[in-house]
C-alpha cells in the first residue's frame, strides 16, 4: 500500500504561518517515502470557483484525481486544526465516493474539540487517524476508530547546526510564559545583562510576528544558548483541556543545536528517555541552573550533541513516514 499526499499548499495565494512547517513536512514525506510516496495539489483556480458557486448553491468542481479510484493507495491530508479539515471535508468526501482509502494527520486537536473532530471524521468516514498529540489518538482509539499517535518532528534541512557564535542568551517564540519571561529578566539584571534583543528575544506584544521567516528563525535559534519551550496548556488550559505534548519547537532547538530550557510535556520523557533539557517543572532555582550550564560548557555540549543525534535517528519525518507506511501496510499496530 503506498500514500498518495493530498496538498493545498499551492492552492494559496497568500500562506499562514503554518505554511512551511507543513510543506517541510510533505517534502520530508516525499523525500524519505520515496516510491511509497507521492504528492497530489488542489488546484487554486477550482479553489476560487468553488468558493464562488458554493455560495449560489452549484454543483462542485472536482480534480481529475478526486474522482476515480486509485488502487492500492491511501491518501494523506496534513490538517493543522479542525477548520482546515472542515474546509477540505468536500474533497476527503469526494475521493472516498470514488472508492479510495483516507488518512488524516493532525495537529491541533485540543481536548475540548474532540467531539467536533469526531463528527467531522464520522461524516467523511476516514479509514485512517494520525494524531501528532498523544491524547488526541488515545481519545479516538477508545472511541473505536483507526488512531494512531505519529509525534512530531521538525524541517531539520532548516533547523540544522550552523557556524554561528550564541551570543545570545534567551529566545522566546511566540506565546509568552509570563512566569518564565519574569525569570529571564531577574537574571539578565542580577548578571548586569540588558533586557534587549542581543540578550533575550521576546514578544512584547500578542500581535508582534518575531521572525516571520522560518531561515531567519532558524537562524536566530542557531544564535541563541537557551530556548524557552513550554506546552500551551500552560497558558491557555481552557484552550487545549489536558493536552500537553511535545510540540515543534522542541525539535527545532535540538536540530540546531541549542539548549531547551522551560517545561517538560507530558510525552517529553518516552520521546527522550534521558536528561535532554533544563526542566522547570518542579521549581527549580532557575539562576542556578543556568549558571551551572554557563560554569560546566562542555556538559552543556554533550546535551546538546546528544540530542541532535539522537532526533536524527529517531525522530525526523522520515522516522514518521515510515512508522504512517508501517500501520496501514498492517506490519505496525
Amino acid at each position: 500500500m503506498k500514500i498518495i499526499i493530498l496538498s493545498e499548499q499551492k492552492s494559496y495565494i497568500r500562506k499562514g504561518a503554518s505554511a512551511p512547517q507543513i510543506e517541510g513536512q510533505e517534502q520530508a514525506f516525499l523525500d524519505y517515502g520515496g516510491d511509497d510516496v507521492s504528492i497530489v495539489y488542489k488546484n487554486i483556480v477550482l479553489k476560487n470557483i468553488n468558493r464562488l458557486i458554493g455560495k449560489l448553491h452549484l454543483p462542485t468542481f472536482y480534480e481529475p484525481w478526486a474522482t476515480r479510484k486509485h488502487e492500492d493507495c491511501v491518501f494523506l491530508y496534513v490538517t493543522m486544526n479542525l477548520l482546515y479539515l472542515k474546509m477540505n471535508a468536500y474533497l476527503l468526501k469526494k475521493l472516498k465516493a470514488s472508492g479510495n482509502r483516507i488518512s488524516i494527520f493532525c495537529y491541533d486537536c485540543w481536548e475540548p474539540e474532540f467531539r467536533d473532530w469526531e463528527k467531522v471524521i464520522d461524516d467523511i468516514g476516514i479509514d485512517y487517524l494520525f494524531f501528532g498529540y498523544k491524547k488526541s489518538a488515545e481519545y479516538f482509539k477508545e472511541t473505536g476508530h483507526n488512531a494512531y499517535w505519529v509525534p512530531l518532528s521538525a524541517d531539520f534541512r532548516i533547523f540544522r547546526p550552523r557556524k554561528e557564535e550564541k551570543t545570545r542568551m534567551f529566545m522566546q517564540m511566540g506565546r509568552r510564559n509570563d512566569v518564565l519571561h519574569e525569570k529571564i529578566l531577574a537574571y539578565l539584571k542580577e548578571h548586569g545583562m540588558e533586557d534587549n534583543r542581543d540578550n533575550y528575544v521576546y514578544r512584547h506584544d500578542r500581535d508582534e510576528m518575531i521572525f516571520p521567516d522560518i531561515h531567519e528563525l532558524a537562524r536566530e535559534i542557531n544564535k541563541t544558548k537557551y530556548f524557552v519551550c513550554v506546552p500551551k496548556s500552560y497558558e491557555n488550559f481552557k484552550r487545549t483541556g489536558a493536552i500537553s505534548e511535545t510540540i515543534c519547537r522542541y525539535y527545532e532547538a535540538m536540530g540546531s543545536k541549542t539548549m531547551i530550557i522551560g517545561m517538560k510535556p507530558d510525552t517529553f520523557d518516552e520521546l527522550f528517555p534521558y536528561k535532554a533539557m533544563i526542566s522547570f517543572n518542579d521549581d527549580e532555582d532557575f539562576n542556578e541552573s543556568i549558571d551551572y550550564y554557563e560554569n560546566h560548557r562542555e556538559e552543556y555540549d554533550e546535551i546538546l550533541d546528544k540530542n541532535y543525534d539522537y532526533v536524527m535517528n529517531h525522530h525526523t519525518w522520515g522516522n514518521r513516514i515510515r512508522q504512517i507506511l508501517e500501520i496501514i501496510n498492517g506490519v505496525k499496530e
